[in-house]
């Protein structure tokens, strides 16, 4: 699949293998640096476009994930949850554009140290998910190619990494031996499995839906949302 907008034109905003220390499942195995990850935020189109995609609240970025894997642990993105916009935090959307994603999304109970529920995604090229409000999210890519994936997002708030710093990442880590829970949390439950459900209509690249930008608006006010949100996974 070849993204519509040439995202390269674009300067990246990089995560370094250095940056990732504190998530990390096994910190002491890092020893050289290297771009973990590139992040394009705020790519558009055309001038028209990035224009109605301000207005509406939202951002269009890209991340490129090469393959690596540091220690055991697949590469990965850092983790961060989204602050509230009312009762529900702010969800984001993603699409594989190219190569193959699993998330790691996860919801906290009455604090950072509980986890009520914990899901991994596995998302095809092509496919988008939606990760739900109250949900943090890590993006993990365990193939030997590059991953490209771009993301809707409310543009008017700054994402919360502190929990996944203070707690040495997501609850559990993906590594060559198969998944691992993370001790330093005081309670997650067993991880479950789904698959996205495609809740918007998406034929094509992602990008497209600038032409019916309202048809984002769930990612501005989630709260009106709530059934939308409860179809994003489906469960094996």
């Amino acid at each position: 699949m070849k993204p519509v907008v040439d995202f390269e034109r674009f300067k990246p905003d990089i995560r370094y293998a250095y940056d990732l220390k504190p998530v990390l499942h096994q910190p002491d195995a890092l020893k050289d640096n290297f771009p973990a990850y590139f992040m394009y935020r705020d790519a558009y189109l055309t001038r028209e476009d990035w224009e109605k995609i301000k207005k509406a609240g939202l951002r269009y970025d890209y991340t490129i994930t090469p393959p690596a894997v540091i220690g055991d642990e697949y590469i990965k993105t850092y983790g961060h949850y989204h602050p509230r916009a009312g009762k529900l935090s702010f969800p984001e959307v993603y699409q594989v554009i190219e190569g193959r994603a699993l998330f790691i999304i996860q919801k906290r109970g009455d604090d950072d140290n509980h986890i009520e529920d914990v899901v991994a995604v596995e998302v095809d090229e092509g496919e988008v998910i939606v990760v739900p409000p109250e949900y943090g999210h890590v993006m993990v890519n365990r193939t030997d190619k590059r991953l490209v994936t771009s993301n809707w997002v409310c543009r008017n708030f700054s994402s919360i990494y502190e929990p996944y710093t203070n707690l040495r990442g997501a609850c559990y880590y993906l590594t060559r031996s198969g998944w691992v829970r993370n001790g330093n949390y005081a309670s997650a439950p067993e991880l479950r499995f789904a698959k996205p459900d495609q809740v918007l209509d998406v034929s094509g690249d992602m990008y497209d839906l600038v032409n019916e930008i309202e048809a984002l608006e769930f990612l501005v006010n989630p709260d009106e949302y709530e059934d939308m949100f409860k179809k994003a996974l489906v469960f094996d």
